[in-house]
């Protein structure tokens, strides 16, 4: 299903479009009226999310050109204004349906659901063909007894050949059903993804043409024969240990409070503009279009700040706005009560800064840039980043030192070259500790003491920037235990890469799945690692490996070498021929530490090899490196197709 989300709040988007896109939606997104008008005209949409007050061209307009143009797609109004005539007023506009802000994600959704199933009159509230079931409600996708897990993109595949089981689609129109604008993959994504949908049913005993390929044309479902014996369901496999999986509630309080950290300096500019306007007022120097924006600010907050949680907060912008509203003049003894709804507003959003933290894993650490020799760029660049994350700016290693043991909880008195005890939860980290040195000055012993100081935190992410790009620059910074260089950087350039770094770490804990035949060795490894923040998907029977993976698909895969059935090489051999996995960090943990075992183990294609006799340490250790170095290749790499 595709959705166009019609809204100029950035906050508001970015939790609608990710709220829906949880929910294996494709969304667009447009700014102002005019902009999502030239998208209608431009693609098929099967519901439209319209803010009511919008630039250029308002919600009620956009949706009474909707009808009048024979668009017949369900609009759903979004509005902080709740009052009995706007709603009446949108929906004789012919919109389907309205809900106030703010609103609870939960029945935003819902509604969602409603309006899609009101839009298609032959939609089925599960969807069947012969035993291949899939319901659009709980996201879950059977066959026979057996679950199928599938990715959001093969889900909403799947759907779309079981809701039109008789059409052929074409790679161009699943491309406009399934994916939105700005993710515009090729044809070829569209192969892929088939490929890898019947790779699963067929895992699970579906037969391998249940998507048939129309030569020349695109794919279509194969028919059902209604008169075909039901296949009889494989037995089921002994399902992996898994930890408790967080709450839906869990997740999106985890996603909205990340959110929160990006665009929480839209909501104190738009408080910035109230405190403009009462300022104003009182030296009699309002002007209308300063009184409009402040308006248009209040209203912004009100919808947005509910949304976050943020109710009290809410209804005092809401009050702001219903004062400021119109061309009435503001009395004096109004003038006081907007002041003191301004100063409750402003502590609200200042008590909001230390409540609602992103959430963190075990495993996050601060990301080290290092910028060369370079003063000026990194003072502009701290400057740039501080509107997105938490930072910490070090002009050379001593202040570094000093740095670091407040930063890792660690008293002053440590002594340089000691580990840092382990971060808690209460410990407040930094997202970026930007560094400013000279690597070109820096000799062999200047390298080794810092790369001492930094590699004190396994965790730790490194970049460095230069805009010598020279092979000697290169290796000093490889010396210091960089994971990325970025060569000739701009201020844009650094703030992007860094934004994309961040991005990239999870909020969740890292998902490692651990094979060996052994219970005790797993037993042991869930209590070392767990605390650590790790999910552990535990297996000792390798018979179950492929299925276990497909199900779990973990960040990293961590596996014994004797085991009876498979063995570790075997397992590391077909993981590296399936290409969805061929980027997935493996380790050996093994008893054998030879130099023939470790050569096997990197031709099988394992990135690591650690002792079951080494300490516990060195294990946490080589699974964090292992753990940034996957994650920081996927971040560095997408780098270059991010616009500047």
């Amino acid at each position: 299903m595709r959705i166009l989300l019609v809204e100029d709040d950035d906050s508001v988007t970015a939790v609608l479009e990710k709220s829906l896109a949880s929910e294996h939606y494709a969304v667009d997104v447009a700014g102002d009226g005019h902009a999502g008008w030239q998208m209608v005209n431009s693609f098929d949409y099967d519901l439209i999310m319209l803010d009511v007050m919008l630039p250029k061209l308002d919600g009620l307009q956009f949706c009474q050109k909707l009808r009048d143009h024979a668009y017949h797609m369900p609009v759903l109004l979004l509005t902080a204004l709740d009052s009995s005539t706007q709603k009446i007023a949108g929906l004789d506009a012919g919109a389907d349906d309205y809900i106030t802000k703010p609103f609870e994600l939960a029945e935003l959704l819902a509604r969602v659901r409603v309006l899609l199933r009101r839009g298609q009159t032959s939609q089925l509230s599960v969807l069947e063909w012969e035993d291949l079931r899939l319901d659009p409600n709980s996201q879950e996708v059977t066959y026979g007894d057996r679950p199928v897990k599938l990715t959001p993109k093969e889900f909403r595949l799947l759907e779309l050949f079981l809701r039109k089981q008789a059409q052929v689609f074409t790679r161009g129109g699943i491309l406009d059903r399934l994916w939105s604008c700005s993710e515009a993959p090729g044809e070829d994504t569209v192969t892929a993804h088939i490929r890898g949908l019947r790779r699963k049913l067929v895992d699970v005993g579906a037969p391998s043409d249940l998507i048939k390929t129309v030569y020349g044309i695109g794919y279509r479902l194969k028919p059902a024969r209604s008169d075909a014996p039901s296949t009889p369901a494989a037995p089921a496999r002994p399902a992996a240990r898994q930890p408790p999986a967080p709450t839906c509630q869990q997740q999106t309080q985890a996603a909205l409070a990340t959110l929160w950290q990006s665009v929480k300096s839209q909501h104190f500019d738009r408080l910035a503009l109230l405190k403009q306007m009462l300022q104003a007022l009182q030296t009699q120097q309002v002007t209308d279009d300063l009184r409009h924006r402040a308006t248009r600010a209040a209203h912004s907050l009100a919808g947005a700040l509910g949304i976050f949680g943020l109710r009290s907060g809410s209804e005092l912008a809401r009050s702001i706005e219903l004062m400021l509203r119109g061309e009435a003049p503001i009395l004096p003894n109004e003038q006081q009560q907007l002041a003191q709804l301004i100063k409750t507003l402003d502590q609200e959003l200042n008590q909001a800064l230390s409540s609602m933290q992103p959430v963190q894993s075990g495993l996050a650490a601060p990301l080290l840039v290092i910028v060369d020799d370079d003063l000026p760029l990194i003072a502009r660049v701290s400057e740039a980043i501080s509107q997105h994350l938490q930072v910490q700016t070090a002009l050379d290693e001593a202040a570094l030192q000093d740095l670091w043991p407040a930063l890792m909880g660690a008293h002053p008195a440590g002594k340089p070259g000691d580990r840092p005890p382990a971060a808690t939860s209460k410990t407040a980290l930094p997202d970026v500790v930007l560094l400013n040195i000279a690597l070109a000055d820096s000799d062999r012993g200047d390298l080794r003491r810092l790369s001492r100081l930094i590699n004190q935190v396994p965790s730790l992410l490194v970049l460095v920037c230069s805009r010598d790009d020279r092979l000697a620059n290169r290796v000093k910074a490889a010396q210091l235990g960089s994971q990325a260089f970025l060569p000739n950087p701009d201020v844009a350039a650094v703030l992007k890469s860094v934004l994309s770094v961040r991005s990239r770490f999870p909020a969740s804990a890292h998902k490692v799945m651990i094979v060996d035949d052994d219970p005790q060795i797993l037993q042991a490894l869930q209590t070392f690692l767990e605390p650590q923040g790790f999910q552990l998907i535990t297996l000792n029977q390798p018979l179950d490996f492929w299925a276990t993976l497909q199900a779990a698909a973990p960040d990293l895969l961590l596996l014994d070498i004797e085991m009876p059935k498979f063995n570790g090489l075997e397992l590391c051999r077909t993981v590296r021929q399936a290409p969805i996995w061929n980027q997935l960090p493996i380790i050996f943990f093994t008893a054998h530490g030879d130099a023939n075992t470790k050569a096997a183990a990197l031709r099988a294609g394992a990135n690591d090899l650690v002792e079951k006799s080494l300490t516990k340490s060195t294990l946490l250790d080589r699974l964090f490196e292992q753990l940034k170095q996957s994650q920081l290749q996927q971040a560095m790499t997408a780098i270059a197709e991010i616009p500047i």
